[in-house]
């Protein structure tokens, strides 16, 4: 277990370290499970949801010191990735070096990923080790540095399963560096959720990393197809060409994630008045969200649910996704998804969150588009 951090008195290392972090703009604290303080008082899909015992995510702590505790952690591990990005870019071609001159040479590669002199190609999964070579680590060097890229310009998880390698990399190095280097005291379990907040889903990293029955050789994953088939690779990791995928309705990958608010300020009420909008605040405050919820009228009769009575609770359809979505993304201005209706309509909408006249925080479920093919 890693020894306790006292945010009170952190050692020069651990103040750099955090120093550090700051410089690395694209990874947003809320990764590492930090929920409170002035990251969530902006116009943030998050700010006035409930969680499951009917409190706000700022209010997630028993005390100012346990936030300040974790707000500390959250640094510390943002700033040991940011630590990492040269020692992992700068350990692959060390490594690729090595590869290619013994591959020249007639030398033994397997015994050079498994000695000591190796820096990172000896982390990837034991089983494959017969798939590491030179021109393998150049198309790894590729992706680690567009991994590094968007730890930079803004995280959003990885795109293929050579992306999770990368990032696990990054992960592991920083933290060892951290707690060698800068006594920072993270430790294994910190480790771990610096890579749950990087990956989300680590079910196929950890497969990766079982051995290999005896006397039998796994199947490689496919390290560098992309897992969306609406996301894009670099050309350089698939030089005969992108696979062949299904054609598949781009609508839902192509938005952005600060869809702007339609009736802004005092545009709400006159929105309300008209009808144009519909207040659903009574029903989403009993379980999903504190502040007022409105939905577009459009996306209401567009899904047949007008004219629904109350107790259908008709709201459900919408509210559900919205409040998963807020929950995953608490500091995204909007969230996209497709609702669907009663009889198996489906439209795309978005949450979004704004400001009414009085400057309060408000949410509305906005009308994007007909869904034309299945998702």
């Amino acid at each position: 277990m890693a020894p306790e951090i006292d945010p009170h008195n952190l050692t020069p290392g651990q103040i750099d370290l955090i120093n550090e972090g700051r410089k690395l703009e694209g990874v947003h604290l809320t990764l590492f499970g930090y929920f409170g303080g002035p990251e969530l008082q902006g116009a943030c899909i998050g700010r006035m949801q409930l969680d499951e015992d009917g409190r706000l995510p700022a209010s997630n702590y028993e005390s100012p010191e346990d936030r300040l505790k974790e707000l500390v952690l959250a640094q510390l591990l943002r700033g040991s990735l940011r630590q990492s990005i040269p020692i992992v870019l700068g350990g692959l071609f060390e490594d690729l070096f090595a590869l290619r001159t013994l591959e020249a040479a007639g030398g033994d590669v397997q015994e050079y990923i498994a000695s000591a002199g190796a820096q990172i190609v000896d982390m990837l999964p034991p089983a494959f080790r017969r798939y590491y070579t030179s021109g393998f680590l150049q198309r790894l060097a590729v992706v680690a540095a567009e991994v590094a890229s968007d730890l930079e310009l803004g995280w959003e998880g990885p795109r293929t399963f050579a992306h999770e390698l990368a990032a696990y990399c990054f992960a592991k190095k920083g933290v060892r560096h951290a707690d060698i280097e800068y006594g920072a005291g993270l430790g294994a379990v910190n480790l771990d959720r610096l890579i749950i907040g990087l990956l989300d889903e680590t079910a196929m990293l950890e497969e990766a990393y079982l051995p290999a029955p005896e006397g039998k050789e796994l199947t490689a994953p496919a390290w560098f197809v992309p897992r969306d088939p609406a996301s894009r690779v670099n050309p350089y990791l698939h030089p005969e060409g992108m696979p062949n995928t299904e054609q598949v309705d781009l609508l839902e990958h192509q938005l952005s994630h600060e869809i702007p608010e339609k009736h802004p300020g005092p545009a709400r009420q006159k929105a309300l008045a008209e009808g144009a909008l519909i207040d659903i605040s009574p029903y989403a405050s009993r379980q999903y969200f504190l502040c007022p919820v409105a939905v577009e009228h459009s996306v209401v009769a567009a899904l047949g649910l007008d004219g629904l009575p109350p107790e259908s609770e008709w709201e459900d359809l919408l509210l559900h996704p919205a409040w998963h979505g807020a929950a995953e993304h608490p500091t995204w201005k909007s969230f996209d998804y497709i609702a669907v209706g009663f009889e198996d309509q489906q439209v795309y909408v978005a949450l979004v969150a704004g400001t009414d006249e009085m400057s309060s925080p408000v949410l509305t479920i906005q009308y994007i588009g007909e869904v034309i093919d299945e998702p």
